[in-house]
């Protein structure tokens, strides 16, 4: 066999163009830009008359942690507080001379603008105009943009195998269940986490090479596209999905952009503990082939135990009592997965037959016999068959018969067939048993929230994921490989996965007119396809004997086809920083920023394509031998006629 090794460094710099955006507006109304990261609260305040007031404060309170921001309104009367954390907050606007007007539990979502116009009239300023709901507050009137946003208890309500938030991005318009997005492809989606990259810069939709964590279970199997770290329903305060018409601020590519915002602590304790299990075969009745098999000492193969097991809790509150102008809030969540993922197995193995060097082959009748190779009588369950003679000569001309090697392999490493209605019935029948693939997950958690008082905000999150899934392209049966037991299927191809993710972020308001937000990430992004490669079986040859070509079915005790024992490992790393400001001058808002992003990727691999690997393989299969004038058999080795055919003959060589 070929083989060739194959590896390469990816390095990337990526650094995206610096973007200036100015939104002009004439007349009474604004038109406000979208927020970067978080949310926008702007609006205009005006007196009876309709004209400006100058140099009013807004106000906003969060009651959950009495974090407090404040603005002035600026010469004409606009205000605007830019990133603000999704939340219910309390609005008061205010100035001497004018009645207090005050919005109570205002939602603020993620990635929207609330707009809140302040007719503010002439009055004392103890007393208040409360207003319930401000007519229009979030309508989206400044961009196109469609999507939806779900908020955390909408999140923990709604149908989800998986608990994961980012399964939801694919229920919204234009979405199809595999996360095409307005006919973009999957991987042109961007996942966004605290205002830092989450999404997978190799495949684009953590789907194609490594366990999907959304519910599936597996590798490869092309379910919901997500981003590098999961997501859990118990750790995200907010999700938002914009599938068209995305604004300049947020487009990374064609595809859907997925916003989310991890959960943080407030002024009370608050945590949950919470655990999932589904038993998917609870009642379940066995199969006819597992009740007539039998398997692993027992007279039949018992029905796989399989559940689904995912377990968690969270806690938030405060961290540490005012320092530093303000308290300190923390997050932390932890949630586990754990799949057995058991089922039956079966393949194909020699005969008792085959295993003592006689095959069989149909004549041309189309019934099976026997032919002996080997140059000495051989006894099977009582019955004794005859050396098979080709002509006037052993059909064998080396006069050994069956080769010690094989031999040796398929007596000590290959457990008996217990399902003779598998392989092609005489040469090979079916080894039936049950095969554990367990899938375990655990993932972490933490953010930290602080204010240093009304103009400056401070968090940082960090995720971290541990996943480990076994799967079935590599098994063995024969105990060769380590952590293996004789007769029973043991998966050998792991697939890991431990991907990290920090991000923090400051917003400062400079001035009243004058936000400057700053947001810096760094993800990576680890995966490895494992196996144990074509390891030797104890046979002393120095590499790999495969027998009946290169294919899952191979008759050897666990299998070394190139496309399942190739091993893999994608080592990425992703570094970003970003910058905006806001700026209100007059009637005008202006945005600018810029962001920078640095891709390492470090990638090998131990194959180069199909049937190429850096292993030693001594590969048995067909000979192609040229016959020539050879004569077949006419009598089988039990004595009776069996001319083999001629349809036959290719089967025999």
């Amino acid at each position: 066999m070929n083989f060739r090794r194959s590896g390469f460094t990816c390095f990337t710099r990526g650094l995206r163009a610096f973007s200036l955006a100015l939104l002009l507006t004439i007349g009474t109304t604004a038109a406000w830009s979208q927020a970067t990261s978080n949310a926008t609260l702007a609006g205009l305040v005006t007196d009876e008359q309709g004209a400006a007031v100058v140099g009013a404060e807004i106000r906003i309170v969060d009651p959950a942690t009495s974090a407090v921001l404040t603005t002035l309104s600026n010469e004409t009367g606009y205000y605007v507080i830019a990133n603000v954390t999704p939340a219910v907050y309390s609005i008061t606007i205010s100035k001497q001379g004018f009645t207090v007007f005050k919005v109570s539990a205002q939602k603020i979502d993620v990635g929207s603008t609330l707009t809140i116009n302040a007719p503010l009239k002439i009055g004392s300023t103890t007393t208040t105009v409360e207003v319930s709901a401000h007519v229009g507050a979030e309508l989206q009137t400044t961009n196109a943009t469609v999507g939806s946003t779900l908020n955390a208890e909408a999140l923990a309500l709604l149908p989800n195998m998986g608990r994961d938030v980012s399964t939801l991005a694919v229920l919204q318009p234009g979405t199809t269940p595999g996360g095409m997005t307005a006919g973009a492809m999957s991987d042109q989606n961007v996942f966004m986490l605290d205002g830092g990259n989450n999404s997978d810069d190799m495949s684009g939709n953590a789907t194609t090479y490594t366990t999907n964590f959304t519910g599936t279970g597996g590798t490869q199997t092309g379910g919901s596209p997500s981003g590098i770290l999961p997501t859990p329903v118990e750790s995200i305060e907010e999700f938002k999905v914009s599938t068209f018409n995305q604004t300049a601020d947020f487009s990374g590519s064609i595809g859907a952009q997925i916003q989310m915002v991890t959960k943080r602590g407030t002024n009370t304790y608050h945590g949950s503990a919470y655990g999932y299990y589904y038993a998917t075969n609870v009642g379940a009745a066995n199969s006819w082939l597992n009740n007539h098999t039998p398997a692993n000492g027992k007279p039949y193969t018992a029905l796989p135990s399989n559940h689904r097991n995912r377990f968690g809790g969270s806690l938030g509150g405060t961290l540490l009592p005012k320092v530093l102008g303000g308290k300190t809030y923390f997050f932390v969540n932890y949630e586990g997965s754990r799949f057995p993922n058991v089922g039956t197995y079966n393949r194909p193995v020699p005969s008792k037959l085959l295993r003592a060097g006689i095959i069989q082959v149909p004549d041309s009748s189309g019934k099976y016999q026997p032919y002996n190779l080997n140059p000495n009588s051989v006894t099977v369950d009582g019955v004794t068959y005859q050396p098979a003679r080709c002509g006037n000569t052993l059909c064998d001309p080396r006069g050994f018969g069956m080769n010690p090697i094989v031999n040796q392999l398929w007596q000590k490493y290959m457990p008996l067939p217990n399902d003779p209605t598998g392989g092609d019935l005489y040469n090979t029948q079916g080894f039936l048993s049950t095969i554990r693939a367990p899938l375990t997950q655990n993932s972490y958690v933490a953010r930290i929230d602080h204010d240093f008082g009304s103009r400056n905000r401070f968090f940082g999150t960090y995720r971290y994921m541990s996943l480990s899934n076994l799967t079935t392209n590599m098994v063995d049966i024969g105990g060769v490989l380590p952590g293996g037991t004789f007769g029973t299927p043991s998966a050998a191809a792991p697939r890991v996965q431990k991907p990290g993710y920090f991000v923090f972020g400051l917003t400062s308001s400079f001035t009243p007119t004058i936000t400057n937000d700053i947001r810096a990430s760094y993800t990576r992004n680890f995966w490895q396809w494992g196996s144990s490669s074509d390891a030797p079986p104890p046979l002393g040859l120095g590499g790999t004997l495969e027998i009946g070509g290169e294919s899952t079915n191979a008759l050897i005790p666990y299998n070394v086809n190139s496309q399942n024992v190739r091993q893999r490992f994608w080592d990425g790393q992703a570094k970003m920083i970003k910058d905006d400001v806001t700026w209100i001058k007059r009637s005008h808002l202006i945005q600018f920023g810029g962001m920078y992003q640095r891709n390492y990727d470090y990638h090998m691999r131990t194959d180069n394509g199909q049937g190429i690997n850096n292993a030693i393989v001594y590969q048995s299969t067909s000979s192609n031998i040229n016959f020539g004038n050879f004569v077949y058999p006419t009598v089988s080795s039990t004595g009776a006629a069996g001319t083999i055919s001629t349809a036959n003959q290719a089967l025999f060589n």
